[in-house]
């Protein structure tokens, strides 16, 4: 489910995600030109490995479980909650999602069209394009 939020208040989300933190005042708004704000229930399947990205979320509100399956078997990687990002690996490596992404509760996010988001990614100051560099370096040695 979509829902409406002015500019100020995606502002104000946007600023609660710490790997935005590092960003400018013109990045920011562009980011929040460009996101959406969506909820879903618990036990909704967002994203599902091995399907090609078109969208990156950020946590504003529950948690999801990120599921690895190899050899027919899954495991949950990790738990991820308010504040977290994901689907950016797959967007940011022009690969197929490494992992699944279930809820496990209600939850709220900030949602980036994936083209979008690369857009203004090439803005981000060289720390804050390393900063998320390195996250993506750790989620990817997490789920080999």
């Amino acid at each position: 489910m979509d829902s409406q939020a002015s500019h100020e208040e995606i502002l104000r989300m946007i600023n609660t995600i710490p790997i935005f933190s590092g960003i400018g005042i013109h990045e920011q708004n562009m980011l929040a030109r460009k996101c959406l704000i969506v909820e879903f229930n618990t036990g909704v399947i967002l994203i599902k490995q091995g399907e090609i990205a078109d969208r990156l979320y950020a946590i504003l509100k529950g948690s999801v479980d990120v599921i690895k399956t190899t050899s027919n078997r899954s495991v949950r990687i990790s738990r991820l909650g308010a504040g977290d990002v994901f689907g950016e690996i797959a967007i940011l490596r022009a690969i197929p999602r490494t992992a699944s992404i279930i809820t496990t509760m209600p939850c709220k996010f900030i949602s980036i069209n994936g083209k979008d988001f690369l857009e203004i990614y090439q803005y981000f100051s060289p720390k804050a394009r390393d900063n998320i560099q390195l996250m993506v370096e750790k989620r990817l040695a997490q789920h080999r």
